[in-house]
């Protein structure tokens, strides 16, 4: 291992510290997030188990003092998609194995009754990277491809507890 969690969580502090939380600094730790798939050994093992949201066993990796982040590896199962929701804050996630798709969406208004429309919508394998932005643009689900779960590395602005569920059909919303 050539680049730790801890490593990894210091570098994540220096670009908050020197960047503030923007869209800019979450792009320039996107890099680091992939460079710690590639070289912070088995991260399935480390941190200490969860039960993740999505019914599969997660890791919990790195707790912010301060509520700015949190660091997780989950799984997702194949062709089982998360619920659509969206997180308090921005996020970002490295793909460790298997194949997920990655949708993301924003809201078309500002109402409970607006609509939602596509943002983004890839798939995400071993070191590659999806974003979710800050609202409107912090709506996702992820699901496995290929008959086997997917395991991502994900750095979760805040806490990273989901705020809502969406209808993508109506663009309604219920609090998690």
């Amino acid at each position: 291992m050539t680049y730790s969690v801890e490593a990894f969580v210091s570098d994540v502090d220096d670009v908050l510290e020197a960047m503030g939380e923007t869209m800019e600094s979450v792009w320039a730790i996107g890099p680091m997030l992939q460079r710690l798939v590639v070289q912070g050994g088995d991260l399935t093992i480390q941190g200490e188990a969860s039960s993740g949201s999505s019914g599969l066993p997660g890791r919990v990796l790195h707790v912010d003092p301060e509520s700015r982040f949190r660091l997780v590896v989950a799984r997702f199962a194949s062709a089982q998609p998360t619920p659509v929701h969206s997180h308090r804050r921005w996020g970002l996630e490295c793909g460790i194995s298997g194949r997920e798709r990655f949708t993301v969406w924003t809201r078309t208004g500002d109402g409970p009754d607006s609509g939602m429309r596509v943002f983004s919508d890839h798939h995400i394998q071993r070191g590659d990277l999806g974003f979710w932005y800050d609202a409107p643009r912090n709506i996702h689900r992820q699901w496995a491809e290929g008959g086997e779960p997917s395991c991502v590395v994900i750095l979760l602005g805040g806490d990273g507890a989901r705020e809502h569920l969406f209808d993508p059909a109506t663009g309604a919303y219920t609090h998690a």
